[in-house]
C-alpha cells in the first residue's frame, strides 16, 4: 500500500496540472484515501487519543484556574476564560485543517476530525458563557446563555456535528429558561409560562428537524421531543392540581408515535413509550382524585409499559418486513440463452 502513495500523489499532482480537479480538491481526495488506508481500527484509536488529549488538557485548564481562581481579579478570569475559549476555537479549527475547511454542510471534513472539532466549539461556547457570566456577575441571568447560544450556533453553522448540535439545544434552553425567570410573575404563573416556553421550544426543534433544518435530522427530532416530554413533566410538578402538565405529556406521546409511522426514528417510538407511561398514571391518579394507591400506579404503570413496548415491537416489526417486495421496475434483461442460429428446421436457441 505505501508503494502506491507516490504514484497516486504523481497521478492527482498531474490531474491538477491538467486542470481536472483544483488543488484543494486533490488535497481532500488525499485525505480521504489516508483515512481509507489507515483502517477503521486506526481511525477510532486516533479518535480516543485525540479525546482524551483534550480531556487532560482541560483537566489541566480546569486545575490551573481552580488552584488561582480566588486570587485572580475579575479582569483576570474573564480574561483567561476568553483565551481559553479561543483556544478552543483555534483548536477546532487547526484540527479540521484550517477554517477555510469550515463551509457548513458544504465541508468536506473527515468524520473523526468533524467530530472532534465540535467538541471544541462546544467547549468554546460554554466557556464564552462563563467568561460574559463572569464579566456581568450574574445580572442579567439570560446573557451568559445567550452568548453561548450565539457562539455554539457560529461554530455549528460553520461546522456541523452532533456535539455542536446538543451545545445549541441547551444554551437555547437556558436561554428561554433564565429570560422568562428575569420576568415578574406570579410563582405560579411563572412555572406555566416557562413550561409553556419550553414545551413550545421543543415541538419547534423537532419541527425543524423534521424539515430537514439541522444536518442531524433524528438527533433534532429526539432532541425536540425529549424536551417537549420534559416541558409537560416540569408543568405537573409545579403544577400539580392542573391536568395541563399529564395532557401535555399525553399530547407529545401521541405525537412521537404518530410521527414514527410516517418516519421510523426508533428514538420517536421510545419516547412515545415513555411518555405514556407516565402520563397515563397520572392521569388515573388525577381523575380518581388519589383514590388508588402507589402499589396500583406502579402496577398500572407497568402494564402500561409492557403493552406498549409490545405494539412498539409489532408495528416496528410491520414496518421493517413491509411484506413482499414489489417486482423491480424498469426493463428486465433477456433470459441468457445466447444467440440464436437458423437451419432447415427453423431458428432454435444455441446453448
Amino acid at each position: 500500500m505505501s508503494e502506491s502513495k507516490p504514484a497516486r500523489d504523481a497521478a492527482l499532482s498531474g490531474l491538477v496540472e491538467r486542470g481536472v480537479i483544483s488543488a484543494g480538491q486533490a488535497e481532500e481526495v488525499r485525505a480521504a484515501l489516508r483515512e481509507a488506508d489507515s483502517g477503521p481500527g486506526r481511525v477510532r484509536w486516533t479518535e480516543i487519543v485525540g479525546y482524551i488529549g483534550g480531556g487532560l488538557v482541560l483537566a489541566g485548564a480546569v486545575a490551573l484556574v481552580a488552584s488561582s481562581w480566588y486570587d485572580l481579579s475579575d479582569d483576570a478570569r474573564i480574561a483567561l476564560l476568553a483565551v481559553l475559549a479561543a483556544a478552543s476555537a483555534g483548536g477546532a479549527m487547526f484540527m479540521v485543517g484550517g477554517p477555510q475547511r469550515m463551509r457548513g454542510r458544504r465541508s468536506r471534513v473527515p468524520d473523526v476530525r468533524r467530530r472532534i472539532g465540535g467538541v471544541l466549539l462546544a467547549l468554546s461556547s460554554v466557556l464564552a458563557a462563563f467568561a460574559v457570566g463572569v464579566a456581568l456577575d450574574g445580572d442579567p441571568l439570560y446573557a451568559p446563555p445567550l452568548v453561548g447560544l450565539v457562539v455554539a450556533a457560529a461554530g455549528y453553522a460553520a461546522l456541523p456535528s452532533a456535539v455542536g448540535h446538543v451545545a445549541v439545544w441547551g444554551m437555547s434552553i437556558g436561554v428561554v429558561a433564565t429570560a422568562l425567570g428575569d420576568l415578574s410573575y406570579a410563582y405560579e404563573t411563572e412555572s406555566l409560562v416557562i413550561g409553556g416556553a419550553l414545551l413550545a421550544l421543543g415541538l419547534l426543534w423537532a419541527v425543524l428537524s423534521a424539515l430537514g433544518a439541522a444536518a442531524e435530522r433524528r438527533l433534532g427530532l429526539g432532541l425536540g421531543a425529549a424536551l417537549a416530554l420534559a416541558a409537560g413533566q416540569f408543568l405537573h410538578a409545579w403544577t400539580p392540581h392542573e391536568p395541563l402538565g399529564y395532557c401535555a405529556t399525553l399530547a407529545v406521546a401521541a405525537l412521537c408515535i404518530a410521527y414514527y409511522f410516517l418516519d421510523r426514528t426508533a428514538v420517536l417510538l421510545v419516547l412515545g413509550i415513555i411518555g405514556v407511561t407516565v402520563g397515563v398514571p397520572e392521569l388515573v391518579w388525577d381523575v380518581t382524585d388519589g383514590a388508588i394507591g402507589a402499589a396500583t400506579v406502579l402496577l398500572l404503570a407497568g402494564g402500561i409499559l409492557l403493552a406498549a413496548s409490545w405494539v412498539g415491537l409489532l408495528v416496528h416489526r410491520r414496518g421493517g418486513s413491509g411484506g413482499e417486495e414489489p417486482p423491480a421496475a424498469g426493463p428486465q434483461p433477456p433470459p441468457a440463452t445466447g444467440p440464436t442460429r437458423t437451419d432447415a428446421s427453423g431458428p432454435r436457441p444455441r446453448l
